[in-house]
């Protein structure tokens, strides 16, 4: 073995007893500091002669010199203070570099060698590399085989349940909020769109723009993403209503980080500059997407055959141009075929009985009945705006939630995304519409099944203005689905509904599915009512009569109708045919309930 190096450094001085440099004086060196140490005699200069002493230079530094045989990382030197001082081996980095740089320093490279390929790709041993110089997709825990899958949600009976947009007509759309209920309410797919920024950042947002959703204007493209995280957030109180707050716009990675595998996500690249870069997203850092992502575009997009040779599986939308010949031509890079809810019916039906089998997803579905009509026409998917509403069975609320200004799932107006006919909330309870001649449906507290006594029904109702005396509204309900109502229109659901006028006749209404006027039950004379002033009604539908009372004047009056036509639960409030919307009905304190 090498001897080691000694002394001609600067820390190498010889000292007296108080610590004062000694130039030109002899020490001995020991192998330790006590008095049962051993004296050190195995010592060479540099040029190899043997010693048995050291001196100090005429600066009282101790020159360099090697260590014994056997040598030992600190030696003893000790001038005849009586005091031992410990000096330190000074090639010690050398001969580190050296030992590095060796092949086989410890002679047990082969040994060891052998140990760790036997480890290789064992249970609990060791990942491989790839010749990629990666290691591959399977021996990852992060991204290894997902717990949810593609194969696995196609093998779903139908209806199979996405959520569009992560269900964006109950949560704030394309957002972590949104994303983030759909997974607790039990969805087994969500919908992701992506835009980028100028530089090149995907983002999740539907829109090529910004105005709708958010607080900013133009084009995503036109934002930088540092402005963009800074100044920009989700304003869903429009669709939503006031209690939600803004919410961030999340980018794709963070998406994908906190998603993938866990739920399968139909991923859309809105744009031709988005594409290439969501594409090269997930080929370098989610090796293993195919297994739990749709590539999701219109039919004729060329995205379709990079992403198919990768694994992917392919849902490719249509539209009422596309012809069978066109379904023919693209249909080998399409795997599920996409029809839009605004598709006529005979349409959609040939898509679902065309000989290649596909499975067809319909978007964007926002309704129960439209799920039926669907399912009956053999499209397998849904895609909802609404998933926990459409996916339910059972009433939600017994009483509604207005006083927080939240929509709940299932109160919904006749148009989708705009925000235009929903609900708005006041903030002290009460309910009201920024349109007239419309209506809402209260699903939340609809009552899918006819209780066996049947049903009540409690709200109050005001006019914000004096209304013309044959003017009214009130509420529509004992419809058996969830479709829309508008009074006037040719509905697609038969019903009644209550009607309060402006001289404060009160009256009972039938209307038939598919016509525009409805048919009188039942009237009685009220009081009329008063701008700004609650008024209380209960509604009693039960398998012999329809009942109506106005509960806040004495004594109550009440109208009631043996009709038993219809005898469904699902309830609205509606505008009727107030014209000015400065005298706009308001309701509150909705309750429903089983007798």
């Amino acid at each position: 073995m090498a001897r080691n190096l000694f002394g001609g450094t600067a820390a190498d001085v010889a000292e007296d007893a108080s610590g004062v440099r000694v130039p030109t004086i002899t020490g001995t060196i020991w192998d330790g500091p006590t008095a049962g140490a051993t004296r050190v005699l195995d010592l060479m200069d540099l040029e190899g002669a043997p010693i048995s002493v050291v001196t100090s230079d005429v600066y009282g530094m101790i020159p360099p010199f090697y260590g014994p045989a056997v040598s030992p990382e600190r030696l003893y030197v000790d001038f005849g203070s009586g005091i031992r001082t410990a000096i330190l081996a000074s090639d010690v980095g050398e001969r580190f570099a050296s030992h590095l740089a060796a092949l086989d320093p410890h002679g047990t490279k082969a040994e060891a060698l052998s140990e760790i390929n036997a480890r290789i790709g064992a249970p609990g041993g060791i990942a491989p590399i790839g010749s990629d110089g990666l290691v591959p997709p399977q021996y990852i825990p992060s991204t290894g085989p997902p717990t949810a899958s593609v194969a696995a949600f196609l093998a779903m009976p139908a209806p199979a349940y996405i959520a569009h947009r992560g269900s964006g007509m109950e949560y704030p759309e394309h957002t972590m909020a949104a994303y983030d209920a759909a997974l607790t309410s039990g969805v087994r797919a969500i919908e992701v769109s992506v835009n980028v920024t100028a530089e090149g950042i995907p983002v999740c947002v539907h829109d090529q723009t910004l105005d709708r959703t958010t607080n900013a204007t133009g084009p995503v493209s036109d934002w930088v993403y540092p402005s963009l995280i800074n100044g920009v957030t989700v304003q869903p109180t429009q669709i939503l209503g006031n209690g939600w707050k803004p919410q961030p716009l999340p980018n794709l990675r963070d998406v994908l980080d906190r998603f993938l595998g866990k739920v399968v996500i139909f991923l859309e690249a809105k744009s031709n500059d988005a594409a290439p870069i969501v594409q090269s997203i997930l080929q370098t850092y989610y090796p293993t997407a195919n297994q739990s992502v749709v590539w999701k575009n219109y039919y004729k997009s060329p995205t379709f055959a990079t992403m198919k040779a990768r694994g992917f599986t392919t849902w490719g939308y249509v539209d009422d141009t596309t012809t069978d010949a066109d379904l023919t031509t693209y249909g080998p890079s399409i795997d599920i075929w996409g029809v839009p809810h605004t598709m006529a019916s005979s349409r959609i039906q040939q898509i679902t009985s065309r000989p290649d089998g596909k499975k067809v997803i319909c978007w964007e579905v926002h309704r129960r009945s439209q799920r039926d009509t669907l399912t009956g026409l053999g499209v397998w998917g849904m895609m909802c705006a609404q998933y926990k509403w459409v996916s339910s069975t059972k009433q939600i609320l017994k009483k509604d939630n207005w006083a927080t200004q939240v929509k709940a799932p299932g109160d919904m107006g006749r148009t989708y995304y705009s925000g235009v006919r929903d609900l708005k909330y006041d903030g002290t309870g009460a309910a009201f519409m920024d349109v007239t001649g419309d209506a809402v449906m209260i699903g939340s507290c609809s009552i899918p099944d006819f209780p066996t006594n049947g049903y009540r029904v409690t709200f109050d109702m005001q006019f914000t203005g004096t209304v013309p005396t044959n003017e009214h509204a009130g509420i529509a309900f004992g419809k058996a689905d969830d479709s829309s109502y508008q009074f006037g229109a040719a509905n697609p659901a038969g019903g009644y509904h209550m009607v309060f006028r402006g001289n404060g006749d009160m009256q009972i209404f039938s209307h038939t599915a598919g016509s525009t006027s409805g048919t009188q039950l039942a009237t009685a004379a009220t009081a009329a009512p008063v701008a700004n002033t609650w008024m209380s009604f209960q509604v009693d539908v039960t398998p012999a009569n329809v009942k109506i009372t106005r509960t806040d004047v004495t004594p109550n009056v009440t109208v009631t109708s043996t009709n038993t036509a219809y005898r469904g639960g699902f309830i609205h409030v509606t505008g009727g045919s107030v014209s000015n919307i400065a005298n706009r009905p308001r309701w509150r304190k909705l309750t429903v309930n089983a007798l």
